[in-house]
């Protein structure tokens, strides 16, 4: 029976990482998409630590999401909301007494490029 468990988990892993590597390719298009693509690139690569690692950086992807909502509105000025939320929140989860974020430096270098996309716009 252990080795069915081991099977079915190998097989559950396998099929979570074909999942995430879908969801990871270049989902964003239009206006500013190369660069809000590599936001989500940075906030994906990023080391997330504690009990809430998971929950952190899905935080982080909603933000994301919802600034690339707002860029297809055309309301620019709260998509550069949302992505300075992001920034923002990487920067607490990194400076925290107990770091929840390894560096929030690639993080910040990417919505800074994306910021400065949309308020082109």
């Amino acid at each position: 029976m252990t080795n069915m468990k081991a099977v079915v988990l190998t097989l559950l892993m396998v099929a979570m990482g074909a999942w995430t590597g879908a969801a990871r390719a270049d989902h964003f298009t239009g206006a500013c998409a190369f660069e809000l693509n590599a936001v989500e690139a940075a906030i994906r690569s990023a080391t997330f630590t504690g009990q809430n690692a998971t929950t952190d950086q899905s935080n982080l992807l909603a933000k994301l999401e919802a600034a690339n909502a707002k860029v297809a509105e055309g309301k620019f000025s709260d998509a550069v909301d949302k992505l300075d939320d992001i920034s923002d929140k990487a920067t607490a989860l990194a400076g925290a007494a107990k770091p929840k974020l390894a560096d929030a430096t690639a993080i910040n270098t990417a919505v800074a490029s994306a910021i400065a996309c949309v308020g082109r716009l």
